[in-house]
Order: C-alpha cells, then sequence, then structure tokens
C-alpha cells in the first residue's frame, strides 16, 4: 500500500469513520509506541463487546485502568523472563501431537486439539482427560470469535441500535447467535477458573497462569475484583493464543510443502545435533539457529495478521504534518513491514537464511519480524514469547520425526500444489485447506510406533 500511494501513512474513510493506515517502522513507532498513551485504546464492537461479552478481555478493552490490572496480572505470572516455568507442558502437549500427525486424517483439527490442550494446561493447569472435556467448548469459543471478528461480519457493528431489535424479530439472527456465544464465552470463563480453584484446594495443582496469579495475591488485594480480572486476563491468554498459533503452524507446513530444499536444510540441522530417536528439548535451540530461522521466516513470510489489531486515538494529535482527530482508528501494517525489500531482499521467496550471519548463527542486524508480528506498543501480544517458544518446539519436533510431502495421486506420483488464501475480510491470514502427507522418516519410526 505504501508502494502504491507513496507514503508511510495513509487515511481512509469508511461509515463515517476515519481510518489511518501505518506503512513503515518508523511511523509505528513514532505512533504507536513513542505515543502509546493516546494510542493504545481499542475501536468498540457492538458484536463482541456488548453482544458476546467479550468486552472485558484484554484484547477488546479499551485502555484504562482495568485493562491495566488485567496486564499486570499476566506479566506478573508469566513473566518473558521466567517462560522456562511452562516449557515442560509445552513439551508434553507437542510430543503427544507428533505420533498423532502420521495418523491423522485432520491434521488442522489435531493442531487446533494440540494448541486446546496445552493452553488449558499453561493457562489453568487443566490436564488430560480433564482438558478433553473442555475441548469442544473451546472450539465453539474460537470459532464464533473468528466469524463476528471479521469486519461487516454483522451489520449491528455499523448500525448499533440494531442490538434493540427482540431475538424473534425477522432479520434478528445475529441476535440468537450472539446469545448461544455469550453462553459458551460464559462457560468456558467460570467453569475453567473453578477447576483451578479446586485444584489448589486439593493440592492437585499444577503450576499455571492462573495458580501463580491467585498465589501472588497478598491481604492488601480487593480479592473478588482482582479474581475478576484474573478470570478475564486468563480467558484472554487462552483465547488469544489459539487460532492465531495453529494458522502460523499452517503457514510453515504450506512453506515446507512448497520448499523441500529447506526442508532438508533442516532436517541435516536436527540430524547433527539429535541422537537417533530422540525429540528435540528447549536446551537444543541454542544449537539449532536454523530452526529457530525457519520460525522467524514463517512469521515474516506469512504474518498472521498482516493489518495489526487495530488501536484508537483518544486525542487529537499532528504527525508529519497530518492531523488526525481524536475518535480515529489508526492500525499498523504488518506486511508492508515484513516485506520491505530494503530489510528483506527478495521478500517473495521463504528463505530462513537470511536470519542468519556468516557463522550460521541468529543475526541481530537483521529486523526481527517478531517485533511486528505481535501487534504494537502496549497493546502487543502479552504472551509473545510463549507462543514463539511453542512454534519452536513443535516444528523442531515435527521436522524431526516427518517429511512434510504433497498427496499422491492414483498413480503414486506427488499431486502439484496450488495454495490459496483466504480473501474475506478477516484480521487474519490463513490458508484455504490443503492436503500433504506426514511421512515418517526412517531414524523416527520406532518412537513414532511405526
Amino acid at each position: 500500500m505504501n508502494r502504491k500511494y507513496g507514503s508511510d501513512i495513509i487515511h481512509l474513510g469508511a461509515l463515517g469513520k476515519s481510518i489511518v493506515i501505518l506503512n513503515s517502522a518508523t511511523a509505528i513507532s513514532d505512533l504507536l509506541e513513542k505515543r502509546s498513551s493516546i494510542y493504545s485504546s481499542r475501536p468498540h464492537s457492538t458484536m463482541l463487546v456488548e453482544l458476546m461479552g467479550w468486552g472485558n478481555t484484554l484484547p477488546f478493552m479499551p485502555y484504562n485502568d482495568a485493562w491495566k490490572a488485567q496486564r499486570k496480572i499476566f506479566h506478573q505470572a508469566v513473566p518473558p523472563s521466567d517462560i522456562a516455568r511452562f516449557h515442560s507442558k509445552l513439551l508434553q502437549a507437542t510430543h503427544n501431537l507428533v505420533p498423532v500427525l502420521a495418523r491423522t486424517d485432520d491434521y488442522k483439527g489435531d493442531l487446533h486439539s494440540w494448541i486446546g490442550v496445552m493452553m488449558l494446561d499453561v493457562v489453568y493447569g487443566i490436564q488430560a482427560e480433564e482438558a478433553e472435556d473442555f475441548l469442544p467448548l473451546v472450539e465453539k469459543a474460537i470459532t464464533s470469535l473468528g466469524i463476528a471478528g471479521a469486519p461487516g461480519a454483522f451489520y449491528v457493528d455499523q448500525i448499533p441500535f440494531l442490538k434493540y431489535i427482540p431475538e424473534w424479530f425477522p432479520g434478528a439472527d445475529f441476535k440468537r447467535k450472539a446469545k448461544e456465544w455469550n453462553l459458551v464465552r460464559a462457560r468456558i470463563t467460570e467453569d475453567t477458573f473453578r477447576t483451578t480453584k479446586e485444584q489448589i484446594a486439593s493440592s492437585t495443582a499444577s503450576p499455571s497462569l492462573v495458580s501463580v496469579a491467585l498465589d501472588q495475591m497478598d491481604d492488601s488485594d480487593d480479592v473478588a475484583q482482582r479474581e475478576a480480572h484474573l478470570k478475564e486476563a486468563s480467558l484472554s491468554a487462552f483465547a488469544g493464543s489459539s487460532d492465531t498459533t495453529v494458522i502460523a503452524l499452517l503457514n510453515f507446513l504450506v512453506a515446507m510443502l512448497l520448499n523441500p530444499d529447506i526442508q532438508a536444510k533442516a532436517h541435516s540441522e536436527l540430524d547433527k545435533v539429535l541422537g537417533p530417536g530422540d525429540l528435540p528439548n528447549f536446551s537444543d535451540k541454542p544449537s539449532l539457529p536454523y530452526i529457530t530461522a525457519v520460525v522467524l521466516e514463517t512469521l515474516r513470510y506469512r504474518p498472521v495478521t498482516p493489518l495489526a489489531f487495530p488501536h484508537l486515538l483518544t486525542q487529537d494529535d499532528i504527525y508529519e504534518g497530518y492531523f488526525i482527530p481524536k475518535g480515529t482508528i489508526v492500525m499498523g501494517n504488518a506486511w508492508s513491514i515484513l516485506q520491505n525489500e530494503e530489510d528483506y531482499p527478495e521478500p517473495t521467496r521463504f528463505n530462513p537464511s537470511r536470519f542468519l550471519n556468516s557463522d550460521g548463527k541468529i543475526d541481530p542486524n537483521v529486523r526481527d519480524p517478531t517485533n511486528y508480528a505481535f501487534g504494537f506498543g502496549r497493546r502487543a501480544c502479552p504472551g509473545k514469547h510463549l507462543t514463539l517458544d511453542a512454534l519452536f518446539i513443535a516444528v523442531a519436533c515435527i521436522l524431526t520425526c516427518y517429511t512434510i510431502e504433497p498427496e499422491l495421486d492414483e498413480y503414486g506420483k506427488p499431486i502439484k500444489q496450488k495454495i490459496e488464501w483466504n480473501k474475506t475480510p478477516t484480521l487474519v491470514a490463513n490458508p484455504l485447506p490443503f492436503k500433504c502427507r506426514f511421512v515418517p522418516r526412517s531414524k523416527m519410526e520406532a518412537v513414532l510406533g511405526m
């Protein structure tokens, strides 16, 4: 967009709303980071916030004291410097996923189950069969968020007074859907939190965001208020990472399918570091820079949120001679930054080696795509480091065990892949359904039970 219009900042008007798109890292830094005190609120969504009840969760809350309280709870319970306390949970979920992939007819569904089980454990300490019981409810909640979050999905977001239409009224199907989805959200919020508290009371709780945050409370806290904030913060952590992490892994699978030479390089690095039959661990990460580079290039090449979640300006501002009025919706164009030829030569080519220096280590001089793939400023994803570790171990384990190959035709020949991407209006960019095979590597057949 910035190449088309020759500007780092573009203004659009839609349905009476002022929208500004920031197309450069400089503009994003100047406004969403350096002036974050006035650029960190959120646009209001009648469907999501009022009718579905997501208005008290971190992604959709305005920038206020309640938002700050929730963000503080999250950072204290899951500090970026201490993600290792959850590594065992990430490993267990991923090691359980790997054997399934060779036998599945629904790898996307299995990836959704993987992230669901893993995040139920990380956020609430809910494990094993108990976690499986929550998964159908979780899937409904995540699906409803994706539907309602798509721009223009429901007229009530453009014409808010429609929220007063009774459910029985013709054309009020959105009210019936919102009611159902609100009940799903409420059940997840209450049931998961109650389960964790019951585990704590019976001394069976494993460390989780909720258990750690509850343990951090002291006598000076307003317990009821803090628990209310904790319920919403934990729901945000769970819901915010689920669909986006799966989409990132689907993008990774597409990249491996279309770039067998890069997959072979990744296999070579893993084979040098790991013994026969060994699965990677987080202690192997320093010895696997190419795997780290594959994750970075996946996030750069196909950012899950090409236009980051919108910010709302809370007072008039002037930038580079432009007057930006209060109430303007401001969006950071992650796609534009991550496809910038000056930072990433041949940006349309999937090339993990761009992140490595001459010694084969991660090059700190190359612009880090994770600074743009997880949102901006005070609204950047608080679970970024946890998600990156989850992606690393999933990518490393999948490539250790499998070669990702095309489906075969009736004659046993590979079917040429034509990958298409979702073109419907949505904040996330996901590949449309595609087929592939997870072919076990010979050194891992015993581990996979082949």
